[in-house]
């Protein structure tokens, strides 16, 4: 049997989300590969990001230094490289579809930019992303039609696609999330009550309705709740918006970037989730909550009913309406259950869960 040369490039992949991604990817891979005759070559930014065995990293530093670079690579370099490595498959982890020579290409789109609609305020605390909405769009169709499989994480983009870039090979892959109970302890004030957000401060989270709606809370139950976010109030202009506003209140606890073994600990300790993005292309702390059994409020939409699946302990809300949130928060803390029992149709099943079964379609000759 000859061996398979696999190439998984991920060269702008360094934020915690995006890290995971890929970090969940190289791991799944690598004992994928054992007793299988595979080689796995990863295109990273930073080797010392990664310490997977099995794997030969190459290192692009340059890659994060501005979207020429990133354009560069993509578009001209990995050409070059590709005739260098000779691989059966090339798989893009983070959305552009290269020009590479290679019987098998595959692209993971999961940037949600294309379909956000930036507001005035948007352009004035994320002008970057703004710009990333509108031109993010052009930027998957970029060579698109070149893969042999283009993946998604849900139902909703995949239709979407289809209708945008008139393509049939678009295939849905729902992530397997894998996290374990952790010996980290995090110590809360037993006296509260304590809702966890691990998100970063950027607009279409919607940080402001959850803040609002726990000072909108009566008095007596607003002493009972802390809030906790894991950025600290200076990573971007909206972080120190945000921070400037409402750091005043007891009720919120600004904790910082936190390691995902930290993260494992809040979800262990907390009471609830309060998850308000408007926009997600899955919603990965929504799936770790539930490996935790622990309740959820969640925006009410398309994105979000789709990760929830079938889930007894979960309550949507208005994203456009503090008060929704409030009123439903108020039960909670009041000890009542506001939660509902969901059950997604079949339509919304995937056509892949976890990276097992997605190795399993791309090796098969």
């Amino acid at each position: 049997m000859n061996k398979k040369i696999i190439v998984i490039s991920g060269i702008n992949m360094t934020n915690s989300g995006l890290l995971s991604i890929m970090t969940d990817c190289l791991k799944e891979l690598s004992e994928y590969s054992k007793n299988r005759n595979i080689e796995i070559i990863a295109l990273v930014h930073k080797k010392n990001l990664f310490s997977i065995p099995n794997i030969t990293y190459f290192e692009f530093p340059k890659s994060k230094k501005s979207w020429m670079y990133r354009l560069y690579y993509e578009f001209i370099y990995f050409r070059t490289l590709s005739k260098k490595l000779k691989p059966d498959l090339w798989f893009s982890m983070h959305d552009l579809s290269p020009r590479v020579l290679c019987p098998k290409r595959y692209v993971y789109c999961h940037n949600p930019s294309p379909f956000y609609q930036p507001s005035i305020k948007d352009w004035r605390f994320g002008f970057k992303i703004s710009l990333f909405a509108l031109f993010y769009k052009y930027a998957y169709q970029i060579n698109i039609k070149s893969n042999t499989a283009i993946f998604v994480q849900q139902n909703w983009i995949k239709t979407t696609f289809e209708k945008w870039y008139g393509i049939t090979n678009c295939r849905v892959a729902h992530p397997e999330t894998k996290v374990s109970k952790t010996s980290w302890k995090i110590e809360l004030d037993s006296s509260k009550i304590h809702f966890f957000y691990p998100t970063s401060p950027r607009m279409f989270k919607n940080l402001e309705l959850i803040f609002e709606s726990i000072l909108r809370l009566p008095n007596e139950l607003k002493e009972k709740v802390q809030f906790h976010v894991t950025f600290s109030g200076t990573e971007n202009a909206y972080a120190r918006f945000l921070y400037e506003k409402y750091n005043r209140y007891g009720q919120f606890k600004f904790i910082g970037t936190i390691p995902r073994v930290q993260i494992s600990g809040y979800y262990q300790a907390m009471d609830a989730l309060l998850f308000s993005s408007k926009l997600e292309t899955w919603g990965l702390p929504i799936t770790e909550s539930k490996e935790f059994s622990q309740p959820i409020f969640v925006s009410d939409l398309p994105y979000a009913h789709e990760t929830i699946g079938n889930y007894d302990r979960v309550c949507f809300f208005d994203t456009k309406n503090s008060e929704d949130l409030t009123r439903k928060l108020t039960s909670f803390i009041e000890g009542k259950n506001p939660f509902i029992t969901t059950n997604v149709p079949t339509e919304s099943e995937a056509d892949f869960i976890g990276w097992e079964s997605v190795f399993n379609y791309i090796f098969t000759d």
